[in-house]
């Protein structure tokens, strides 16, 4: 029987719908091998799922997912394995929390100017150990200043509109480093999301793997089976691994079920197995 795993998902210690443990029922009900938590630029959520996946039998793989910049191009870092109770690796992201909480603050700001009003009680209400644009979108929905998350979005939070402020990200090379340090595995998520046409991703990554750039996520929801064949062999090439997942919210905020299904991906174990292996390595370099 072939086991399938999802790589990317999260919770409500970011921006997802599920608590951990809710999500790691789910994974054992979906019947799958493994899941790696990767809330943005939080690892609160690690503690609970790991003990929760003990329960279930779905093994977890500390993750995290990093907002980052290189060039003036947005991408998002994955990181994998790494110790998550890394003393430098929880300052570094004490101070992309406090970057949050700025960008924030300047969102009620501007939705306040434009007679909106939002409080941070109220958006500490619905929203778990982290408040990011959706938590404000599903507000502005409730209120009826919006019709749904997707519409508040297209309306105040997205870049041009009334009431977006600049997400200050850290540099792609400082997150690679910083997830080695914890002694962790950095891989690009969703390349194609960053370069539709994938017409600067072959330099892109090239420059990714100097800083030090362990693996792409080939495998994802929006790939085209052509994408996906494109980041394998650009994997291939400069020997990076590769994984995948769902990127999964909640059922209502996913485009694809936790863990996917024949109609879209399924990601199979293999590629954890690759993961642990370069991580197993690691460990023997830091005795």
């Amino acid at each position: 029987m072939t086991l399938f795993i999802d790589l990317h998902t999260h919770s409500t210690y970011s921006d997802g719908l599920l608590t951990p443990t809710a999500l790691l029922t789910l994974a054992a009900r979906r019947g799958l091998a493994a899941i790696a938590l990767t809330d943005h630029d939080t690892v609160a959520g690690i503690p609970e799922a790991l003990a929760h996946g003990t329960v279930t039998g779905v093994e977890v793989l500390p993750g995290i997912e990093i907002s980052s910049t290189l060039d003036g191009v947005s991408l998002h870092i994955l990181g994998y394995g790494f110790n998550h109770e890394h003393p430098e690796f929880l300052a570094f992201l004490a101070r992309l929390q406090q970057a949050r909480h700025n960008r924030n603050q300047g969102i009620l700001e501007r939705l306040q100017a434009l007679g909106i009003s939002i409080t941070s009680e109220e958006l500490a209400q619905i929203s778990g150990d982290q408040v990011g644009r959706p938590h404000f979108a599903r507000l502005l929905a409730r209120k009826g200043r919006a019709k749904n998350s997707q519409d508040a979005f297209c309306r105040y939070l997205k870049r041009g509109c009334p009431a977006f402020v600049e997400h200050i990200k850290p540099q792609a090379d400082e997150v690679i480093s910083r997830i080695a340090e914890a002694n962790g595995l950095a891989v690009l998520a969703h390349p194609a999301c960053s370069d539709p046409g994938l017409e600067k991703t072959s330099a892109l990554v090239t420059q990714l793997t100097d800083y030090g750039l362990a693996g792409l996520e080939a495998f994802y929801p929006t790939h085209s089976k052509k994408v996906c064949h494109f980041l394998q062999t650009l994997a291939a090439r400069h020997g990076l691994l590769l994984s995948g997942g769902t990127d999964y919210h909640g059922d209502t905020h996913s485009v694809t079920p936790l863990g996917g299904n024949n109609k879209t991906i399924r990601v199979p174990l293999q590629l954890l197995l690759d993961i642990k292996q370069r991580l197993s390595t690691i460990e023997v370099d830091h005795r």
